[in-house]
């Protein structure tokens, strides 16, 4: 009886596992709430505007940040 349990929320996990994606079928990806005034104009700027390229500049300034520095 265990045994099939065990099997039994083994494949539920799984199943579970396979069957996510931070996308939607219609291709729509989620924003993060997070996102600062500067990125949230990024997300619906067209892509070479001056809007994108701030946001995208923030973006690598904030992951710069966030990346361990050697020495310390």
């Amino acid at each position: 009886m265990c045994r099939k349990l065990l099997g039994f929320s083994m494949l539920l996990l799984l199943s579970g596992l396979l069957g996510c994606e931070n996308k939607l079928e219609t291709g729509y990806v989620p924003k993060p709430l997070n996102a600062s005034s500067t990125v949230r104009r990024g997300f619906y700027a067209s892509p070479f505007t001056p809007e994108a390229r701030a946001a995208e500049l923030e973006r690598e300034q904030e992951l710069e940040a966030r990346r361990p520095k050697p020495g310390y």
